[in-house]
């Protein structure tokens, strides 16, 4: 029922159906993605919330589509000609309501939870043959050439009933031994059969059409032979049940599921390939559909302007999509990074988030939630949502240490070029040596065409490395005993805190609130001497 949901979606609107995320990443885990150049590592995809990010992005109707959408995201490394086909396609639906409709109808037919495994079909590991394939090739016909004894001889009688018992033993174990496979065998022909009702639809080039035709006709040569093995499916048709009866009997007796299974095997190693050009064909098209719906939602969107690696960010009207009636702000970042400042609650977790999500959907989608975009092509570390590991025995701190160390090894390499991002440097340890830290490690990572996005609430670092960072920072405001936030991006350093004054408006007696203001002027005073020797 939440298939059917998430299937008729209306147009411009998120799914509200159940994500498995553990059959949603098999495409992606299978391809390796530790040799990408260009990859948002499990921390990052954890740091920036992707699996709700993902959610709300994810419009597409197949399971195929959905595994190449998550497996899109995740690899930040598309080249110019494929984001240019993909907004091609993308302009195909906005502008053909038609062509969008009947593309939407076809797609549904890859929903199944069989399809999630579709992927294991072009990279997985097939079963392994029987040891004692040859001896089955003898039995197949032992059975056929003792009926035909036993018309002549009697006494055939046994050994007919002893090779019966035998294959049919055989038969039922080998069923139970290859498990789901069949399963997952048997909608090759579903995913022949919609790349097939795609083309008229999904806007390929004739080029492309070619190349799908020549592997559509490869696995439409190998589904022949799924069908056989694909019968126990008229079992769930009561018209049906004596044709399948017939068949399990004509099965037992020559042992045609085992060999023809084995064939199969065969013939999916050898056609790898174009099992996957029409995966890859499906998904993408599912995947053009999703963003043409998403821009469809959006209260503004932009396709990106990409430049030569060089420290630069323009950003205009950037919003974090998954925040109701969002703030948009505006970002200049000319030959130098940012470091922004604010208290709690004000913005900054948010804005820097903001900022890595749109970098991965402008690299990936060619879509950005903005009115513009200008940036390089980034790869992004991000330290961000630190926790203990105390599995590991590790503190917050420790944690903290290992994470930044990981950030400082990528930033040895000038190619490709990282954004940084870190909310919060060091925030296990004391202030003193947390502000002495941070200052060295954000210039180590602030070198060659690297760009850096930091958060704090370290006004001292605003001093500290006012050269390579431009300053900015959202600030609260205390009205007639009430705290409020506009979100609003502004330039410059931060001056004002507010947090000791948020204690009185929160009812705190006043000798604490007193005592509090006596010692933060103190402490101001020595952080102020010490940061001057620094």
């Amino acid at each position: 029922m939440k298939k059917n949901k998430a299937i008729t979606t209306p147009w411009g609107q998120a799914k509200s159906a159940y994500f498995n995320f553990d059959l949603i990443e098999a495409y992606y885990a299978y391809q390796e993605p530790a040799k990408a150049a260009y990859l948002l590592s499990d921390r990052t995809v954890q740091d920036l919330d992707m699996k709700a990010f993902f959610r709300f992005l994810d419009r597409t109707h197949s399971a195929v589509g959905q595994q190449y959408l998550y497996a899109r995201l995740r690899r930040l490394d598309t080249t110019a000609e494929d984001l240019k086909v993909l907004e091609n396609r993308i302009q195909h639906f906005q502008n053909n309501e038609k062509a969008r409709l009947a593309a939407q109808k076809v797609l549904k037919h890859l929903s199944k939870g069989d399809d999630y495994f579709l992927p294991f079909l072009i990279y997985g590991e097939l079963p392994p043959k029987l040891k004692f394939i040859q001896a089955v090739q003898v039995l197949k016909w032992v059975v056929p050439i003792s009926i035909v004894f036993l018309l002549f001889y009697p006494y055939f009688l046994f050994p007919l009933l002893l090779f019966l018992l035998i294959n049919t033993f055989l038969h039922y174990w080998h069923k139970k031994r290859i498990g789901d496979f069949v399963d997952i065998f048997s909608r090759l022909k579903k995913l022949s059969e919609t790349s097939q009702k795609l083309l008229p639809h999904a806007g390929f080039s004739e080029k492309e059409q070619q190349h799908l035709q020549s592997s559509i006709k490869t696995v439409n040569q190998l589904t022949k032979k799924t069908n056989v093995l694909a019968t126990h499916l008229l079992q769930n048709n009561d018209a049906a049940a004596v044709a399948w009866l017939i068949a399990e009997i004509f099965k037992i007796i020559a042992l045609q599921e085992i060999t023809t299974f084995h064939q199969v095997v065969d013939e999916i190693e050898a056609k790898r390939e174009d099992i996957h050009a029409l995966f890859k064909a499906t998904g993408k098209v599912d995947m053009a559909l999703s963003v043409a719906s998403l821009r469809a939602g959006l209260p503004h969107y932009s396709q990106p302007h990409f430049t030569p690696p060089q420290k630069e960010i323009q950003l205009k009207e950037l919003y974090h999509p998954l925040v109701d009636n969002c703030v948009a702000n505006d970002l200049h970042l000319h030959h130098k990074s940012l470091l922004l400042t604010g208290s709690n609650m004000s913005g900054k977790s948010t804005f820097i988030k903001a900022i890595n999500l749109n970098i991965i959907t402008s690299q990936t989608l060619n879509t950005s939630f903005t009115q513009y975009y200008k940036a390089p092509i980034f790869n992004l570390a991000t330290s961000i949502q630190i926790r203990d590991v105390i599995t590991e025995g590790r503190s917050y701190y420790m944690e903290e240490v290992a994470t930044i160390g990981e950030l400082l090894s990528a930033s040895k390499t000038q190619t490709p070029q990282f954004l940084f991002t870190i909310d919060e440097v060091f925030k296990g340890t004391n202030t003193i040596e947390r502000i002495s830290s941070a200052k060295a490690i954000l210039e180590y990572l602030n070198r060659d065409d690297h760009m850096v996005l930091v958060s704090t609430h370290d006004i001292e670092l605003t001093q500290l490395l006012g050269e390579g960072f431009d300053l900015y920072y959202f600030q609260e405001s205390i009205d007639n005993q009430s705290l409020s936030f506009d979100y609003t991006l502004r330039q410059g350093a931060l001056q004002k805190r507010n947090a000791i004054n948020i204690l009185e408006i929160a009812g705190y007696p006043a000798s604490i609130v007193e005592e509090a203001q006596r010692l933060a002027l103190q402490f101001e005073n020595e952080k102020m001497g010490a940061s001057n020797r620094l």
